[in-house]
């Protein structure tokens, strides 16, 4: 019986089987012995795969932000956060006070899943020019975004126009990854307690 032949959606899907495992491994090594320390081969030795698939795969550090970019947004797409049918399900919601909370939900849970990642990320920056590079690119992409989203709380008169770039960097601090991290790890609040903080900043930002 003759085998049925190895189509391109086959390879395809087989690839990216093999990038996930590459990625679960990245990450559970990350977290687990820190960024500097993980090497390309204990890499390949966690996925089950040649060394050679992980150097195709990309470096270290690209690694590192694919799976900071899966684990927040749930895809390594650079899509902005404001072009996601999901983000703007929440942007359209009528009731404002309901959409804040939604967003808040939306990046608490985002900021949950790369915490750990993130705070590994920046201790290995100072050492590894590679990887600030890209941590710094992702935050300037982040702030953008959050610049840009601001505008929303003009559209609902919930600010003024001027008071759009102070507004952000407020925003930008309350829902970064190292401010959760801070107080549900270092701290130990709760997410909950965490939120409620959040709303509780964002409605004095907007008086």
């Amino acid at each position: 019986m003759s085998r049925r032949p190895y189509t391109p959606r086959k390879r395809a899907i087989s690839a990216a089987h093999t990038r996930s495992r590459i990625l679960d491994a990245a990450q559970e090594l990350f977290v687990a012995q820190g960024y500097s320390r993980t090497t390309l081969q204990q890499i390949a030795d966690r996925a089950g795969v040649a060394v050679g698939t992980v150097h195709q795969a990309g470096s270290k550090a690209s690694l590192m932000m694919a799976v900071l970019e899966r684990g927040f947004t749930g895809d390594e797409k650079f899509v902005s956060l404001l072009e996601r049918p999901e983000f703007i399900a929440i942007m359209e919601e009528a009731d404002t006070a309901r959409a804040i909370d939604r967003y808040l939900d939306h990046i608490l849970a985002a900021n949950s899943r790369i915490a750990d990642l993130w705070h590994a990320a920046t201790l290995a920056a100072d050492s590894d020019p590679a990887i600030g590079e890209q941590l710094e690119r992702s935050e300037l992409r982040r702030l953008d975004d959050v610049h840009t989203g601001c505008h929303w709380f003009v559209h609902r008169n919930l600010i003024a126009d001027t008071e759009v770039d102070e507004f952000a960097d407020i925003l930008s601090h309350l829902t970064s990854p190292a401010t959760y991290r801070y107080f549900t790890v270092e701290r130990g609040w709760t997410p909950a307690r965490l939120k409620k903080w959040m709303i509780v900043s964002i409605e004095a930002a907007m008086r």
